[in-house]
């Protein structure tokens, strides 16, 4: 059973001012523990903005046993919120430091009430953030403070959230609606202190409250060769929040990382390093690292992290793991900065390891599978062998849930470098003299996409069927829907050891004869691919093809509009040409159905189309056959979406909470 130490709770209402309560130390302090430290907690949550406000107390008479908080030299622990500016104000106030409306979530360290975490999740919008959320909740030691406020508005995007803080104690949260205000602190794993919610209308409401802090000391290890890296570890963690496994003082991570057991061909990557590019996200980069280095076949002395704008919190992280690790200057803002910096990487990349074979590279909040550098020992004698190939993706461009079911099968297709990949120093090198030092106006600053656009030059890479990494990570470039539809919704092989099909089939000569093959001997499909039933139920392995209209564009360039319905209707990659071979999408329907979208006549396999069908092409669809492909790409995209608890009320939730 897990202890908290003596939490009396004397307050559980709504304060609608902000005069601080008075209080009185016999109703706070045990009388075994009359030096209990308590702090005083103010939250508030309203159409204006948001606010937390943490001050120590102290007994301010013995004699009358009266509680003071706040208003005495350094006992201010905690300001954080923000309010928007009054519209109504003459002169114009300035803008608000932090506009933005959402959910707030802060983590007081429990033992001193100072804040050791804090973020703002716009859940405003509907997609996405809502993930983030729920990872970095789920990533909350116990015994955590935890003060959570809807800022301006922020519930519409709570969604599957609302299930875990529920789960986590909340009375609230499956009943919020869209407008309401919301205030709740809860200690992890423990109890709710005080939870607040106005469903609707637009007064400001404060709670206030009395928390007694943590007595307990920081956990010890009797181990005295771990015993200054556990020191450093916990005071790591008195500072740190949202950290997962590491600051968990019941359950906590392994410190040093076990070394985990090689994979079959360890060989292949003996002398390759893994180069991690991170910032300030601490928290995803330890997520990132502790996978990275618990997965078989990873050796430590080959990690590397570069980075870029790092606080100390990252550099002392990265020497608590004794990982190791350089900085390089940045210049700019947003996505000029990184431009600039991943050239920089390269650079470094080519200087410090010119003699390896290849090189992998990771993002900071990139999650790798069981098998990633089993994947990679199997593929990575590829870059080297083919010339047509440039990059080996450990992400899969093409496999979603819904079309990716075998973690054995690879493929090879036109696609930018993605979450988790490798080069060889010859690309990495001729990309380096490409690179501009200076950026227009019109030039791309993705530097994936800046790479497949003028660095590949036609060539391919080689990706899995089934991700062995999951991009998580919201940041700079988060387009909130497309997070969740691409990039979320990515299935993550969880095994290890798998043992790839026909590794050399990917070679051009091969693939090409193999390509050739498979699309001549499979089944034609026409009519609507929106259409239900288009792709037939089958019982033993089939290979399907669709044969849709593409044609040269007066600059030259295929028209992509007939392939971007077709995908789109089979829930396949369809926002882009990336994924394609030589014009051709490959689409695992079912386990044992695969489709080939074929782009006839542009594509060189266009000449396998048989004289008896005619290419599908969207202009000269029906009406009815046009209202059927809008619905069902409608669905694919949105999915689901509702708002729940529009029209909750306070009677109805009253009913709730205090039924017999």
């Amino acid at each position: 059973m897990r202890c908290w130490g003596h939490i009396t709770v004397i307050l559980l209402t709504v304060v609608v001012d902000e005069a601080q309560p008075s209080f009185h130390c016999h109703h706070m302090t045990p009388a075994s523990n009359p030096h209990q430290r308590m702090v005083s907690v103010a939250v508030w949550s309203g159409e204006r903005g948001w606010g937390l406000d943490v001050d120590a107390c102290q007994c301010q008479s013995l004699l009358h046993n009266t509680l003071r908080c706040g208003g005495m030299e350094d006992s201010g622990l905690v300001r954080e919120g923000w309010k928007l500016p009054d519209p109504t104000a003459t002169p114009p106030q300035s803008p608000a430091t932090s506009p933005t409306g959402g959910i707030t979530l802060n983590v007081l360290n429990q033992r001193t009430g100072v804040t050791i975490f804090h973020k703002i999740f716009p859940l405003l919008q509907y997609w996405a953030h809502w993930a983030d959320l729920k990872w970095h909740l789920e990533r909350v030691a116990p015994g955590r403070i935890v003060v959570m406020t809807v800022a301006v508005s922020g519930t519409t995007g709570l969604r599957d959230t609302a299930h875990l803080l529920a789960q986590l104690g909340s009375l609230f949260a499956l009943h919020l609606t869209p407008t309401t205000h919301w205030t709740w602190i809860f200690i992890k794993g423990g109890r709710t202190i005080s939870e607040t919610t106005i469903l609707r209308g637009y007064t400001t409401h404060f709670a206030h409250l009395i928390l007694p802090l943590l007595q307990l000391p920081m956990p010890a290890t009797s181990d005295k060769d771990q015993q200054v890296q556990q020191e450093q570890r916990w005071q790591y963690c008195a500072a740190h929040a949202a950290m997962g496994g590491l600051c968990d003082e019941y359950d906590p991570d392994p410190m040093p990382v076990p070394t985990p057991p090689a994979v079959a061909h360890q060989s292949a990557i003996a002398s390759v390093p893994v180069v991690v590019t991170a910032g300030s996200r601490n928290q995803y980069i330890y997520h990132t690292l502790t996978t990275l280095l618990t997965t078989p076949g990873a050796q430590q002395n080959n990690i590397m992290v570069i980075l870029g704008d790092a606080p100390q919190s990252t550099t002392q992280l990265l020497h608590l793991f004794n990982i190791s690790f350089t900085r390089l200057n940045v210049h700019g803002n947003n996505n000029n900065e990184l431009f600039h910096y991943y050239r920089n990487v390269f650079q470094f990349v080519a200087h410090k390891f010119s003699n390896a074979p290849a090189v992998i590279f990771l993002d900071e909040d990139v999650e790798v599978s069981p098998d990633f550098f089993s994947y990679m020992s199997q593929t990575l004698w590829l870059l080297l062998k083919d010339p047509s190939i440039y990059c080996i993706n450990a992400y899969s461009a093409t496999g979603f849930y819904g079309t990716a079911y075998d973690p054995r099968t690879i493929v090879r297709a036109r696609v930018q470098v993605e979450w988790g990949y490798a080069l060889t120093l010859t690309f990495i090198k001729e990309a380096i003299r490409m690179w501009p030092s200076k950026t227009s106006e019109v030039d791309t600053l993705f530097y994936d996409e800046w790479l497949y656009m003028h660095v590949s030059n036609g060539r391919e890479c080689v990706f899995p069927e089934v991700s062995r990494t999951l991009h998580f990570g919201i940041g700079v470039n988060t387009q909130a829907w497309f997070t969740e539809l691409y990039f979320l919704s990515k299935p993550l092989v969880k095994q290890s050891h798998i043992s790839l099909d026909n590794v050399c089939t990917l070679l051009l000569e091969h693939w090409k004869e193999h390509f050739s093959r498979s699309i001549k001997q499979a089944i034609p499909l026409t009519g609507n691919p929106c259409g239900t039933n288009f792709v037939p139920h089958v019982n033993t392995s089939t290979n399907f093809v669709f044969y849709y209209n593409m044609l040269k564009m007066p600059d030259g360039q295929p028209n992509y509009t007939n392939f971007f319905f077709a995908a789109k209707c089979l829930n396949a990659w369809g926002s882009s040409p990336q994924g394609l071979h030589e014009r051709v999408l490959t689409v695992r329907v079912s386990k044992l159905a695969t489709l080939y979208l074929v782009g006839a006549p542009y594509s060189p396999y266009g000449y396998l189309l048989p004289p008896y069908i005619r290419p599908w092409d969207h202009d000269s669809i029906t009406e009815e056959d046009e209202d059927i492909i809008l619905t069902k790409i409608r669905e694919l995209e949105m999915g689901k979406y509702e708002i729940k608890n529009q029209d909750v009320t306070s009677d109805y939730l009253t009913s709730i909470l205090f039924v017999n």
